[in-house]
């Protein structure tokens, strides 16, 4: 099934793998494939003080605007460590990975596998058989479906600087036409898509602009070894794409028609595989390397072909699946993490997938048209109690061009995730300067349930109006040299704001949509103190801007 992922297998004893038991734990079919970890990575070629050799000037950028440090987890594999491999056994190495520091191997030779294992800086105790080979089966992973539409049979409706078309509902759910008509569509943000395939992509009439404009930098396929190609495989990465990048005015816009594209495959769709795990995880530093600054997946792990591989519940704890962990670290360089939250919500599972139950990574559920959230929708919380799903956009419904002139509606948080991910990207877009950790509490702490977040919802649906306002630069005005901090925050009623003796001053209150509430020029100040009454108010959250002669301060308040 689609929404699994099992944690490494401890295969115990070295020497269980070097005598005969070795060949009844890993030579099961042929030809296998192999995760080989290596101890260490002494003696790298490479250098913290030559970074360009190994990624590029965005990735670098990415991490110096954020203060992160290059490490030697940046390093790629020691190459002498692959040699070392290809040298003891007649193997085919088919993926590095950086981050967990070894290679995924194809051999049948057990005999040379068995001296691979003795090598002084293989880590055999993690060592494990990745892939069982078996007969194609259907794959359940899509979850594009139901009746085909004429556009002209819909209502056709458009934002006031964007004519969105068919996509009007769920960008406006989220309220990214808010950055929209700021000028915030993606410009200048790299999303990479993390998928099963792109069929069709290149010819699909919305997302011609994205070719004809060069927004598709480059793509990968991890699980084939080669760049995508667009006459193999799933048509699901595409729809996903749709979600974001698809750029036809009145028949459908993305959340993000502006951004640039890396399309990365690494599911293969028909089998289930724990192969596919680490797939991802060097696709994820892949997209770092080149210098994503968003990543979309629609995928998720919990079961696998082979029984033995599958998940329980207990591995969602944020830090156990191969495929999660590898997605915190990719959230540590400075990546915007967003990841669909699964489709398990009326199945005998239930729960979110990996690596959706990352602390670092923003977990998207679906609601339908109605603001309700669907059934399939997996449910939350993480195995340690943490609020899962983070946050809630459409899923339920959402129109799928066919043409230029017709859609099918498809359900799945495959969906929803994208279409938030687009969005994440015009938010950062708008405030370049700040972090992807702030991005995504802005994200949760502008959705509709922040105050009373639950399994089914998390902090809900999210709007990126307030969002901006959250994390939007402001200038001092107070009388201090600091800025302003109101108190008591939060609040049952009163919270008064530190302004000196500033004698010019606007105060607007917005509730969580951005709605004005209240604007009065010139309020009384008490003994320094704008006094803000908010008892009358229902709960919840509700930003103060502030605007004086001396520049604006938003003040974010709790109304409890």
């Amino acid at each position: 099934m689609n929404w699994g992922l099992k944690k490494i297998k401890n295969f115990g004893i070295c020497m269980m793998l070097m005598m005969g038991s070795f060949s009844s734990l890993w030579a099961q079919v042929a030809p296998e494939k192999y995760w080989i970890p290596f101890t260490d990575k002494n003696n790298s070629p490479y250098s913290v003080s030559s970074p360009l050799a190994f990624l590029s000037q965005k990735a670098i950028d990415r991490r110096n605007a954020q203060g992160i440090a290059i490490t030697s987890q940046d390093f790629p594999v020691n190459p002498a460590y692959i040699q070392g491999v290809q040298q003891a056994a007649n193997v085919n190495v088919l993926l590095q990975s950086k981050w967990l520091n070894g290679i995924v191997i194809q051999t049948t030779d057990t005999v040379g596998l068995a001296q691979i294992m003795a090598l002084p800086y293989v880590d055999s105790a993690n060592a494990e058989s990745v892939i069982t080979e078996g007969e194609e089966v259907a794959s359940t992973k899509m979850e594009v479906g139901g009746m085909i539409y004429k556009a002209e049979d819909l209502e056709m409706g458009g934002a006031e600087a964007l004519n969105y078309g068919m996509s009007e509902h769920q960008n406006r759910m989220i309220g990214v036409d808010f950055l929209h008509d700021l000028g915030f569509t993606g410009a200048g943000m790299t999303i990479a898509v993390l998928d099963a395939g792109f069929y069709g992509a290149d010819t699909t009439t919305v997302l011609l602009p994205l070719f004809n404009n060069n927004q598709i930098l480059g793509t990968w396929d991890f699980v084939d070894g080669q760049t995508v190609d667009y006459t193999q495989h799933s048509t699901h990465g595409t729809g996903v794409l749709d979600c974001m990048g698809a750029n036809m005015p009145g028949f459908y816009i993305g959340s993000a028609p502006d951004a640039n594209y890396w399309l990365i495959r690494t599911e293969d769709a028909p089998t289930e595989n724990i192969i596919e795990e680490y797939n991802w995880v060097a696709g994820a530093e892949f997209a770092d390397s080149v210098g994503a600054d968003v990543v979309n997946t629609s995928l998720g792990y919990t079961t696998f072909d082979d029984p033995s591989k599958d998940h329980t519940y207990a591995d969602l704890d944020g830090n156990t699946t191969v495929i999660t962990r590898g997605a915190d670290i990719a959230a540590s360089k400075g990546m915007l993490m967003v990841n669909s939250a699964g489709n398990s919500g009326a199945s005998s599972w239930y729960y979110i997938g990996a690596p959706a139950d990352g602390d670092s990574v923003l977990a998207i559920g679906a609601v339908s048209s109605n603001r309700i959230v669907t059934n399939f929708s997996s449910r939350g919380p993480a195995a340690d109690g943490r609020v899962k799903p983070n946050v809630m956009a459409m899923g339920g419904g959402v129109p799928q061009p066919i043409g230029d002139s017709d859609v099918q509606f498809i359900n799945g948080t495959s969906f929803s995730g994208p279409i938030l991910a687009g969005a994440a990207a015009c938010l950062w877009q708008s405030r370049s300067s700040y972090t992807n950790m702030e991005i995504f509490h802005a994200i949760e702490e502008s959705a509709d349930k922040y105050l009373s977040p639950n399994d089914h919802y998390g902090y809900g649906i999210p709007n990126m109006g307030m969002a901006h306002f959250i994390i939007t630069s402001v200038d001092d005005v107070s009388n201090d040299g600091g800025s302003i901090i109101g108190y008591p925050n939060p609040t049952h009623g009163m919270i008064y704001l530190p302004v000196g003796q500033n004698t010019s001053i606007e105060i607007t209150i917005y509730d969580f949509l951005g709605h004005q509430m209240k604007n009065e020029v010139n309020p009384s100040i008490q003994n320094g103190n704008i006094e803000v009454d908010l008892a009358s108010y229902p709960a919840g959250i509700y930003l103060l801007e502030i605007v004086s002669s001396s520049g604006v301060q938003v003040v974010r308040a709790i109304k409890q």
